[in-house]
């Protein structure tokens, strides 16, 4: 897959999580890639390197929102500029606990950072997320992928997609 006749995204990692190596990462990659996210907001959380805020904006999105505990702030910002995006914003700190304050709701919203956070964040998802809005949710170990799916499901949304490398897990529900 070409982005819009672009054939890679300019990278340097830093040590976050999020080389691209990783088979969550590639999951979650080729399924960016096959979205059309032109005029879309977006949220990705848990977004270490910002490899796939950086496959968002290229794929046309009008705001990507980048948030993580940690501070990959000059990573993120870095690179996107080698790749001449001006559409993701770095938010760092935890805003289960209010340290970030994000307001409106997103077309999509991307967790990667395992089962157990997942469930954790649920209720600010739901909270955060247009009425037609997708969740890519990633991270996931086979063993667990049935109860963090039913967990996701009894905040009313529906399994659309799931895709599995080795024994990592990712989904797309509605």
């Amino acid at each position: 897959d070409s982005f819009l006749g672009k054939k890679e995204i300019n990278f340097i990692s830093q040590g976050a999580f999020g080389t691209g190596l990783h088979e969550t990462t590639r999951d979650l990659l080729s399924l960016i890639l096959k979205e059309d996210y032109t005029n879309m907001r977006i949220l990705d959380i848990g977004t270490g390197s910002g490899i796939l805020s950086l496959a968002t904006a290229i794929k046309g999105a009008k705001e990507v929102l980048a948030l993580d505990i940690r501070d990959i702030k000059d990573e993120v910002l870095l690179n996107a500029s080698l790749n001449n995006i001006e559409t993701i914003t770095p938010l760092v700190g935890d805003v289960l606990s209010g340290e970030v304050l994000i307001s409106g709701k997103f077309d999509w919203i991307y967790i990667n950072i395992g089962g157990e956070e997942t469930e954790l964040f649920m209720p600010f998802i739901k909270e955060h997320l247009k009425p037609n809005g997708k969740i890519l949710v990633s991270g996931l170990v086979e063993w667990s992928f049935d109860s963090v799916s039913d967990i996701v499901s009894s905040y009313g949304f529906t399994l659309l997609e799931k895709h599995k490398t080795n024994e990592w897990c990712t989904a797309i529900f509605k």
